[in-house]
C-alpha cells in the first residue's frame, strides 16, 4: 500500500465537502475513505490531521505530520449529512484507474475489512447496549451494540455491489467472505469498462472508484463506533482492555 508515499510529495491534501445545511462531511482525496465531520466546515477541518495521521498508522506509517488542506469540491444535498448520510461523487471518483491502482484499491478495501473483523472478533461483550446510541437514524434504528454495528456492516457490503448494477444472492454471511466476492465481482467490471462507467441509481451516481472509497469509509465510520463502545467498557470496568487496530483512540 504506497498511500502515504504520495504525501512526501506534498504537504497539501484536497478536501471534498457534502452538506445540507445543518451538517458537514468531508472526504480526504488523496486517502480513499478518510473523512471528518462537524456542525460547520470549520469545525470539520480542524479534525484533518488527526484523521489523517490516524489513517497513516494504520498504514503502517508512524512519523505525524501536520498538512495543509484545501477545499476543492463542495456539494449541496438533501440528505441527513448530520448523521453521517452522503451522496457525493468526488470529481476524483470520475478519474481514469489504470490496473495498478485498481489492485491497490482493492488490497486496501480488504485490508481495510480484515482490521474491521479483527475489532469485532476481538470484542468480547458484543451485545453491550451503549444507551446514548438508541435514536432513529436515516437508515432506521441505530445500531446500539457491537453486533448490530457488524451486522449493519456486513450486510452493506451487499448494497455497494447493488450501486453498480451487479447481480447477486445475499446466501453468503461471512464477512470476509462476502467482502471477497465483492472484491471479485468489481475486478470483473474493471476489467470489461475500467472506471469510465457512471451508474444512476436511486437518484445518486456511482462509479468503481467511489463503491470502494465508500466500503473503506464504511467500515472507518462505524469502526470508531466500535472502539468508542469498547473504550466505554473499558472505562466502565467491563473490560481491561481492547485493541485498536485502525488507531482511532487518538483521535477521540
Amino acid at each position: 500500500m504506497n498511500y502515504f508515499n504520495l504525501l512526501h510529495k506534498t504537504n497539501k491534501l484536497s478536501v471534498a465537502f457534502e452538506t445540507n445545511g445543518k451538517g458537514f462531511i468531508g472526504f480526504v482525496v488523496e486517502l480513499p475513505g478518510a473523512f471528518v465531520r462537524g456542525k460547520t466546515e470549520g469545525e470539520a477541518l480542524s479534525k484533518i490531521n488527526i484523521e489523517v495521521n490516524s489513517y497513516l498508522r494504520w498504514l503502517g506509517y508512524s512519523k505525524t505530520h501536520n498538512f495543509e488542506f484545501q477545499v476543492i469540491q463542495r456539494h449541496s444535498s438533501n440528505l441527513m449529512v448530520e448523521d453521517a448520510d452522503n451522496e457525493i461523487l468526488l470529481d476524483a471518483d470520475r478519474e481514469y484507474l489504470d490496473e495498478k491502482e485498481f489492485k491497490e484499491l482493492l488490497n486496501l478495501v480488504h485490508y481495510s475489512g480484515v482490521s474491521f473483523f479483527s475489532l469485532y472478533e476481538s470484542s468480547v461483550f458484543k451485545d453491550w447496549v451503549d444507551e446514548p446510541r438508541i435514536r432513529k437514524t436515516f437508515y432506521g434504528e441505530n445500531p446500539k451494540t457491537i453486533q448490530e454495528i457488524f451486522n449493519h456492516v456486513s450486510r452493506t457490503q451487499y448494497y455497494y455491489l447493488s450501486r453498480i448494477k451487479l447481480k447477486f444472492s445475499e446466501e453468503e454471511t461471512d464477512f470476509l467472505k462476502i467482502r471477497e466476492m465483492c472484491l471479485l465481482e468489481f475486478s470483473k467490471i474493471f476489467y470489461g469498462s475500467n472506471n469510465l462507467l457512471v451508474y444512476y441509481i436511486d437518484e445518486e451516481s456511482w462509479t468503481i472508484r467511489k463503491v470502494l472509497r465508500r466500503f473503506i469509509w464504511h467500515d472507518r465510520i462505524h469502526g470508531k463506533a466500535i472502539t468508542r463502545i469498547l473504550e466505554k467498557q473499558k472505562q466502565s470496568g467491563v473490560i481491561r482492555e481492547h485493541i485498536d487496530p485502525f488507531y482511532f483512540l487518538n483521535s477521540f
